[in-house]
């Protein structure tokens, strides 16, 4: 055991004191809010003024240049920076585009016989391809016009379009019993990134043990180190060392995140606050006529953002022991079958013929995403939830929508007790063939009774 012991410290230091480990840890979560700050800048950036000109031979698309309300809520920028200009012909309009760089596109409108109202227009450009918010508003402000000459030909007011248009059925999805609002959107987004993590950290922690096995093996220190330490000893002690580092590396990234989160809520606490009150009336409100007084009353509460209120009704005591314990146990049921796969590898060529049918079932949940985000509690969500070698992706895709404990007890039970049988298996391929080189190592052999 204390042999054991010092292969995971030397694995687990090895790797630790590397300054790759360090880069990674520390630039993940600066990538990540980068994903999220890069497209607020980018948003928020004022926008430069750009001409259009309008070459409208119907005569009925006048009033563009007007700034209406239906210009100020554009989701792109503000479209006030964008001016339109009226051209009597199209030809004239293409010698106002040559001799001027500020000009973004020309929208020509053909006339049609007898007065009748156009059907297609056409957005010209020069060399480059407007912006989209160009292109966004044209298409707004056309519609606009042609909605005002619709109205007024039917004799239909403003209040009476806005009143049709603005009527509709806000549609909700509730627990029948707790009557939780069911935030699809949040937990689908939810589950995709902790089924994808626990994926990326299985194969890229997995195949770590396999390339530190084929190293050893192929700088033939290994037949030094056999020499003071079992095979068995040497596998467990690269597999349980990594795992290590891989604990360590997300517990930072967990301990960065937070201090984020944090920050956001420091700024942002009434937000929050608001949120986690309402979460907490809802669950109230199944419990009794005072708690559905105030549940009654939290409704006057302001309208939150769906994503907000859905991470604050998110059970993530649940979530988080269940992420550390598919993680560890996915994690070491892989890591045994890539050593295993290393030992009977001489080179990275290698590596990657066998690193393929390992990962197979993995990839085969990652292409069932789809139909089992459509149908969490269905038939192949169930299955997959239950298969060793596709329960860690699987199961971590379903939790946040609420998975029944019968089946998470069987998946956790079906999982723990593959993973002796599976380390006895790679434990016998692995001490059978990593002193072996240039062939593969065959069980009969190795139990065959010497003459």
């Amino acid at each position: 055991m204390s042999k054991t012991l010092l292969v995971i410290q030397r694995e687990y230091a090895t790797r630790v004191r590397k300054p790759s480990f360090w880069l990674l840890t520390i630039l993940v979560p600066i990538l990540l809010a980068a994903l999220y700050a890069i497209p607020i800048y980018t948003a928020l950036k004022p926008a430069e003024k750009t001409t259009v000109l309008v070459a409208d031979e119907s005569g009925l698309f006048g009033g563009m240049d007007r700034n209406d309300t239906l210009r100020a809520d554009s989701r792109f920028c503000s479209t006030e920076n964008i001016e339109y200009q009226y051209a009597a012909t199209l030809e004239y309009a293409r010698r106002q585009m040559d001799a001027s760089d500020s000009i973004a596109a020309i929208l020509y409108i053909r006339s049609r016989a007898s007065g009748a109202i156009p059907t297609d227009a056409c957005l010209y450009y020069k060399s480059d391809l407007p912006p989209q918010q160009v292109r966004y508003d044209v298409d707004r402000q056309l519609q606009r016009i042609l909605r005002n000459r619709l109205l007024q030909a039917h004799n239909i007011s403003g209040d009476e379009y806005a009143l049709i248009s603005n009527t509709k059925i806000n549609l909700r999805t509730e627990d029948l019993e707790t009557g939780r609002d069911a935030f699809v959107e949040v937990k689908t987004a939810l589950g995709l990134i902790l089924a994808m993590l626990i994926y990326m950290a299985i194969f890229m922690f997995g195949s770590q043990v396999m390339r530190g096995v084929v190293e050893e093996k192929s700088n033939r220190i290994v037949e030094v180190i056999v020499c003071s330490v079992r095979p068995f000893q040497l596998m467990m002690g690269k597999v349980v060392g990594i795992a290590l580092v891989g604990l360590t590396q997300f517990l930072l990234w967990v301990v960065l995140t937070g201090i984020a989160l944090v920050g956001i809520q420091a700024t942002n606490s009434e937000l929050f606050q608001t949120a986690t009150q309402k979460h907490e009336l809802t669950e109230l409100a199944t419990k009794g006529s005072d708690a559905t007084l105030q549940m009654e009353q939290s409704t006057e509460m302001a309208d939150l953002p769906q994503l907000v209120e859905g991470i604050a009704s998110i059970d993530w005591g649940a979530i988080l022991p269940a992420f550390l314990f598919y993680f560890i146990f996915g994690y070491l049921l892989y890591a045994t079958l890539f050593a295993a796969a290393g030992a009977l590898c001489d080179n990275d060529t290698d590596t990657q013929i066998f690193s393929l049918p390992l990962t197979v079932p993995l990839l085969l949940t990652i292409l069932m995403m789809p139909a089992m985000l459509n149908e969490p509690s269905g038939t192949v969500s169930q299955v997959l939830s239950l298969i060793p070698f596709t329960s860690p992706v699987a199961m971590m895709l379903r939790i946040p929508f609420g998975v029944p404990l019968t089946q998470v007890y069987w998946s956790v039970a079906l999982l723990v007790a593959s993973f002796p049988l599976c380390t006895w298996l790679a434990a016998r391929l692995y001490r059978g063939s990593i002193l072996r080189y240039n062939r593969l190592a065959s069980f009969r052999a190795k139990y065959k009774k010497k003459k």
